[in-house]
């Protein structure tokens, strides 16, 4: 059941509303599809498309939703209830669709409230997002945000991407990096922290740890990758490999983003986080 606008505390409303005056279409077309019933959940799903779009309350406020290709905030049902039919949805377009970048799980990974998506117990679970790089991005402009929310015991292996030379590979706890062929790695041992990176062209891509650039590369941009995007895995073209042992609550794939957009999106992650207790 959807909540009402009264069910919201009146000092909320103005933040959540649309400019026509109702509730977000986009966050409501999420909290729909993925069966958000918890009042808590669909409000922070709210706070987090207005804080997207620039319409909420960030640091510079800026539409970060434009950038945007597909979002997966793993958003429980309520207080209790967590599923992968939950967690599969793109929040920027929640259709079932392969085409929609919603995404199939592999293996069983576990749905928590507190963690998001984490590893099986077989550690061989992973994600496909159906979201192909060079198809779907202009070249030399690109990124991806994750909030990692685990810290992991011995894998040291790839939370999301492709292959290892991509721009989406962002890897374990020990380092975290993406692009490898870049150069860019920054040592974040058992850090839960947000990730953001960007490359707003061949020669200007930057790491971002919680909305602060903490790594530069001017050389010129790697080769865009032609397979799926996974997540707890990377996809190395044939099959799912160096599977990721920890967890992430969100995961956002996006072009590059200037250094306000950065702390922007960084902000609406943290906020919903808070929301949801995590």
């Amino acid at each position: 059941m959807i909540i009402s606008p009264s069910a919201i505390s009146p000092y909320k409303i103005p933040t959540f509303q649309s400019g026509g005056g109702g509730f977000d279409p986009d966050a409501l077309a999420f909290i729909t599809a993925a069966g958000i019933t918890g009042a808590t959940q669909q409000a922070a799903i709210i706070q987090l498309v207005a804080n997207l779009k620039g319409t909420g309350s960030t640091t510079n406020n800026t539409d970060v939703w434009s950038d945007i290709y597909a979002v997966y905030p793993m958003c429980p049902i309520d207080d209790v209830t967590a599923t992968l039919e939950g967690y599969k949805w793109n929040l920027k377009d929640p259709r079932d669709l392969d085409a929609a970048f919603r995404i199939t799980w592999v293996n069983t990974p576990v749905a928590s409230v507190s963690l998001g998506i984490a590893q099986n117990g077989a550690n061989n679970a992973y994600g496909n997002t159906y979201f192909i790089e060079s198809a779907n991005m202009v070249a030399g402009n690109n990124g991806a945000t994750i909030s990692l929310s685990q810290n992991t015991t011995g894998f040291n292996k790839y939370l999301f991407g492709t292959t290892v030379t991509t721009l989406f590979t962002h890897r374990g706890f020990t380092t975290a990096y993406s692009a490898a062929s870049s150069g860019i790695f920054l040592q974040v041992i058992n850090s839960l922290s947000i990730f953001s990176t960007s490359r707003l062209s061949a020669t200007d891509y930057k790491l971002y740890v919680n909305g602060v650039s903490s790594a530069i590369n001017n050389t010129s941009a790697s080769t865009q990758s032609t397979g799926n995007c996974f997540i707890l895995a990377t996809n190395t073209g044939v099959v799912s490999s160096h599977f990721q042992g920890g967890a992430s609550d969100f995961i956002a794939i996006h072009d590059g983003l200037t250094a306000n957009k950065t702390q922007d999106i960084t902000d609406a992650i943290a906020t919903y986080k808070t929301a949801l207790g995590r």
